[in-house]
């Protein structure tokens, strides 16, 4: 994976330029899957995911054509119809991912009538973590992750 450092970087500013961006989405790799792919240096990420209020992805990275990375996900939105500005929240909490932590957004984050919230155990080498979404104080979504390095 080469340095630790560039590679942190780089799994933050691909999912900053993808999905959490509303950047162009990449052919489906499977039927009716959302892919996101993001190219730098010799690094190549891909997200993939299947299911819209409830879903499941994954998210990959290559360095050299040689898989060194992945992450898995599962969410659900738990209300039944989601409130106004969810999605925009939701990607805007996403844009938030650091070096410190590339999962997905920061441990907290508010803005007018939505919190978010992410806990994890782990490093980057291994972690998985819970992260959830309230609206006026009702939890509207959950999303479970796990992954780390791959060989």
């Amino acid at each position: 994976m080469g340095d630790q450092s560039k590679f942190k970087s780089f799994i933050v500013e691909a999912k900053r330029n993808t999905y959490a961006s509303g950047a162009k989405k990449e052919e489906s790799s499977r039927p009716n899957s959302k892919d996101y792919a993001y190219k730098k240096f010799n690094y190549y990420y891909l997200d993939s995911f299947v299911g819209n209020k409830d879903f499941i992805g994954e998210e990959l990275v290559w360095d050299n054509e040689k898989i060194c990375w992945g992450m898995n996900y599962k969410g659900q939105v738990l209300v039944k119809e989601t409130p106004s500005g969810f999605s925009k929240f939701l990607k805007d909490a996403l844009k938030k991912v650091s070096d410190d932590c590339p999962f997905r957004g920061p441990r907290h984050f508010e803005d007018e009538d939505f919190v978010y919230e992410c806990t994890w155990d782990g490093d980057i080498a291994s972690f998985n973590g819970v992260e959830a979404i309230y609206h006026k104080g009702t939890q509207i979504f959950k999303l479970y992750f796990h992954g780390g390095n791959l060989k």
